[in-house]
């Protein structure tokens, strides 16, 4: 059996496949070492998608030569292919040209259900000496569809290993092992690999499971770090084969546990690993990444993220009042702390402009403007539980501003008076229930000519990875507008 660390990769998913180069460094000296036999260090991306990702994503030959220096001839280098970034099996085979000599293996993620352009892929590719893996998601479904491995397995002379992903992290032992017999029944030769998610806890004794059934490759990560909850620790791996297996003995348990630190207090701040979400999104079968989405947000408490996931106390709120107000300057007030910094010279410049109309993004710096007491007119976006934040007096007297489509996430009273909907918010469904989405368009709406913001501030390199998601969120926004060249 050998073991595939893919840290950097599936990782990347926290930290927008960007890491502290100390961190990168003291790992790829430590695998070094390790009896790890592949490591898979991020994504061969197209440079030429819309939003930035990190360097982890678009990995460079000079990088990759780089990592491969510092890991050893003795370990081989895997990088993983994403085929929605490529237009072509053409333009993916010029790309992968400058690694031929430094990756050893290519792994293409794969949904079961979408093979249409899998076998144009491969068959690009097969002749350039790369070992290659297809990594079969949401792999539950093969336990009910032999037709579906069948289908995978017509285009066997593509690739050398098929991966069963635990997407969902819901498998139990007795799951993996029949997927296993299923493939090993339909191909007695091909090569299996198992990557396992951790939703309901069950990425160690699954693994376990796959290696009592002969399997071939591995995947683990330091401290689970991976999508949505994460996955099997390596260093708990390295720890169970230490104890199980008399061959494999580690001497340096100290070095791991430099580097597992490091990782341990990244971890505090983007809070991978199983949760009650994550329990709930393995169990219905939602996507990882709106958990993360959801939980990364901090938009939401966890009794609302549990309560989507279950679909359940689904109400459907009926508002038809409309924002018929037309206004020339808009200042949109966001929850920074420039905000209180700056209230002040805002104050004077209110005063001196009491046209301007106000939307505030946030409910963070709504005490500030009520203590000043400016003339202006004002409106405040609502979206996830920020109604829960709101003054209850503030609830009878203010201008309320929601989404055109309300999401089941969002809490409204059962008064709704002075709640008003948005005739259409044309950003992308992912973020537009961000609640500098809903104030833009509500300023497109209102026919604003001019749009002051205040109060997105972007965040502190010491705080980097913990906000940085929100920030690209936010910058998203203003690059949509920007490019439908809007006036605002």
């Amino acid at each position: 059996m050998k073991i595939l660390d893919c840290t950097l990769r599936d990782g990347g998913y926290y930290t927008n496949w960007d890491f502290d180069s100390k961190l990168v460094n003291d790992y790829l000296k430590l695998i070094k070492f390790l009896p790890i036999d592949i490591v898979e260090v991020g994504y061969r991306g197209n440079k030429k998608k819309e939003s930035y990702l990190g360097e982890f994503y678009y990995l460079t030959k000079n990088n990759l030569k780089n990592i491969k220096s510092k890991i050893g001839k003795n370990k081989k280098l895997s990088v993983m292919v994403d085929t929605k970034d490529w237009k072509s099996p053409i333009e993916l085979k010029k790309n992968l040209n400058d690694c031929r000599k430094v990756v050893d293996l290519i792994r293409f993620a794969v949904n079961p259900k979408k093979l249409d352009s899998l076998e144009r892929f491969l068959k690009a590719i097969e002749k350039m000496g790369f070992t290659i893996a297809i990594n079969i998601m949401y792999s539950h479904l093969l336990l009910k569809n032999d037709n579906l491995i069948k289908s995978i397995l017509k285009f066997k002379k593509y690739f050398n290993i098929i991966y069963i992903v635990d997407s969902y992290g819901t498998l139990i032992s007795n799951d993996v092992k029949r997927i296993m017999e299923k493939i090993r029944f339909l191909d007695s030769e091909i090569s299996i690999g198992f990557h396992a998610h951790n939703n309901l806890e069950m990425a160690l004794s699954n693994s376990i499971e796959a290696m009592d059934n002969k399997i071939d490759y591995l995947d683990s990560t330091f401290t689970g770090m991976g999508r949505g909850a994460g996955n099997l620790r390596t260093e708990l791996l390295l720890t169970f084969l230490n104890l199980k297996k008399k061959s494999l003995k580690i001497k340096n348990f100290n070095n791991i546990g430099h580097v597992v630190d490091q990782f341990e207090k990244m971890k505090l701040k983007e809070k991978w690993g199983t949760s009650l979400p994550y329990m709930i999104s393995g169990s219905t079968e939602s996507p990882q990444s709106e958990a993360m989405q959801l939980i990364k947000s901090k938009r939401y408490n966890m009794t609302d993220i549990v309560s989507y996931l279950n679909k359940k106390d689904q109400v459907r709120f009926q508002i038809k009042k409309r924002l018929n107000l037309k206004k020339k300057t808009i200042l949109i007030v966001g929850g920074g702390d420039s905000v209180k910094n700056k209230i002040n010279y805002i104050y004077e410049y209110l005063q001196n402009n009491p046209n301007i109309f106000i939307i505030f993004s946030s409910s963070r710096n709504l005490n500030l403007f009520h203590k000043i007491k400016t003339n202006n007119r004002s409106a405040i976006c609502i979206t996830g539980n920020e109604i829960t934040k709101i003054n209850k007096s503030l609830l009878k007297k203010g201008k309320f501003i929601i989404n055109e489509s309300i999401d089941d996430k969002t809490i409204l009273p059962k008064i709704l008076n002075n709640f008003f909907k948005l005739r259409k918010n044309k950003i992308d469904k992912k973020i537009n229930n961000s609640p500098l989405a809903i104030s833009l368009a509500a300023a497109h709406e209102m026919s604003a000519k001019y749009v002051y913001l205040i109060g997105f501030d972007g965040f502190e390199n010491n705080n980097k990875i913990n906000d940085y998601s929100l920030f690209n969120e936010n910058q998203n926004i203003f690059n949509f507008y920007k490019s439908k060249q809007y006036n605002i």
